[in-house]
């Protein structure tokens, strides 16, 4: 049986965040290539015994993207390089993702 992966933080991107930030993220290849509409929130993903995490863009109507990272403090940074997320802005949660 396939671990569960646990969101362990999240916030909510607001207008004061870098929109739509200083990456770009893309869906398909080729001819059928396109940007991922605006994210509207990062949550922060771990399976259990795991120091690597993953940082999901979510966007508005479900779907997402994600970067993989070796900790949970490259995560927070790189949200916070990337959409000018600050540490204080994050919700602790511990459920499944």
């Amino acid at each position: 049986m396939a671990e569960t992966m646990i969101a362990v933080k999240k916030v909510t991107l607001g207008d004061h965040h870098l929109r739509p930030g200083r990456t770009r993220h893309f869906l398909g290849f080729g001819e059928g290539k396109r940007e991922f509409p605006p994210f509207t929130s990062l949550v922060i993903t771990q399976y259990p015994g795991k120091l690597s995490c993953y940082l999901m863009h979510i966007c508005e109507d479900g779907s997402g993207t994600d970067t993989w990272h070796e900790s949970l403090e490259d995560a927070l940074h790189q949200a916070e390089w990337e959409f000018g997320v600050r540490l204080e802005e994050w919700t602790e949660t511990n459920e499944p993702f």
